[in-house]
């Protein structure tokens, strides 16, 4: 009988953020300085954006690398 001395591979996976429509999320920065730092997701755009609806902003097309982290 052998046993594993193999230690279990964390998951990377699992905090890796992935944006979704319909999804409230943390800006890196906010658009002005009157806007807030989170936004809704509304729908992706083209080439890795996001069309988003931020709260004392509107509606603004947002890169992904803009994008922080989901909001629960």
């Amino acid at each position: 009988m052998s046993i594993s001395t193999k230690k279990p591979q964390q998951s990377i996976a699992a905090d890796v953020f992935i944006p979704r429509a319909h999804q409230w999320v943390q800006l890196r920065n906010p658009l002005s300085d009157y806007s807030e730092d989170a936004a809704l997701l509304l729908c992706p755009g083209d080439r890795d954006r996001w069309i988003a609806w931020i709260p004392g902003f509107g509606q603004a097309t947002l890169e992904r690398s803009q994008l922080l982290k989901a909001i629960d």
